[in-house]
């Protein structure tokens, strides 16, 4: 009869101990601090960050708080944290710049305040309202404080964005296509051209006066003071019809048969001439 009552109370302790056991499993405090502890061991500090504080309250027993308060002070020593900052190309630093980390939302605007991350390689993307993104890869270094990450967006801030301000360079490109500096040294051959023929007509006018006043006789000897003049303006005269012509020819040609070309540096010739009552001569310049 003993043993009945024996196996009862066995019974019976048993059903008491199990809802025991199941409680303490369950208990909130003592699931945080063991979850803190494998995100720890994983190196995720920042969740382990939150699970140490949630098992750190009043509301855990003494011991728990006391275990779960030295394990967030490691978990904070050893958490890494960055500086996110953007300029424009002056330098000026901008605010309204949006902040996501490996495709995440981390910060809808900059603010200047140190953000902990995971140590670890991450993609920071910034986007530019208007403007565009720009993606930064950093690897973040465990233990270390406010390491900076910072961009710079090299465009203006417009609403058309880079993509548009791209296609309208690109559309502004065949403007100057045609200016290309064949036809550009073309140009200035004719024009030079058509000055060295002003300065043989100029040049032949003065021998024709000047030899009407150096009293020269039927046999064609003249006045030998006005020899050497009368000689030089008609030489000029003859040089300048000739190059005249071939500058003329030249250029025409360059003009007509040189293909179009992107615009480069500005090619150009200067023929100014200079004429005396003894001759003449010409100043001549050239830029490539």
């Amino acid at each position: 009869m003993k043993t009945i009552p024996l196996l009862l109370g066995l019974l019976a302790s048993t059903c008491l101990w199990e809802p025991s056991a199941s409680a303490g499993d369950s208990d909130p405090c003592v699931e945080a601090a063991s979850k803190g502890q494998q995100l720890r061991d994983a190196h995720q500090l920042v969740e382990a960050r939150e699970q140490f504080r949630l098992c750190g309250t009043a509301q855990c027993t003494a011991a728990v708080q006391g275990d779960c308060a030295t394990r967030l002070a490691d978990v904070e020593r050893s958490l890494p944290s960055i500086v996110l900052t953007a300029r424009d190309r002056s330098g000026a630093d901008l605010v309204e710049i949006s902040v996501s980390v490996d495709g995440q939302p981390l910060l809808q605007r900059l603010n200047g305040l140190s953000v902990a991350v995971n140590a670890g390689p991450h993609t920071f993307r910034f986007e530019r309202p208007g403007v565009g993104s720009l993606d930064r890869v950093v690897t973040v270094r465990e233990g270390e404080k406010h390491q900076l990450v910072a961009v710079t967006f090299d465009v203006s801030a417009s609403p058309l964005g880079p993509t548009a301000q791209k296609s309208a360079g690109a559309g502004a490109a065949p403007k100057s296509a045609g200016n290309s500096p064949g036809k550009t040294v073309g140009w200035a051959m004719g024009g030079a051209g058509v000055v060295a023929l002003g300065l043989g007509a100029i040049s032949g006018l003065i021998a024709m006066v000047n030899k009407g006043g150096a009293h020269c006789d039927s046999s064609g000897v003249c006045d030998p003071d006005t020899v050497s003049g009368i000689k030089s303006a008609a030489l000029l005269s003859d040089i300048g019809w000739v190059a005249g012509g071939v500058l003329l020819a030249g250029g025409f040609s360059l003009i007509l048969f040189t293909p179009a070309g992107a615009q480069g540096q500005t090619a150009a010739i200067r023929l100014v001439p200079v004429v005396t009552p003894s001759g003449g001569a010409v100043v001549a310049g050239a830029r490539w």
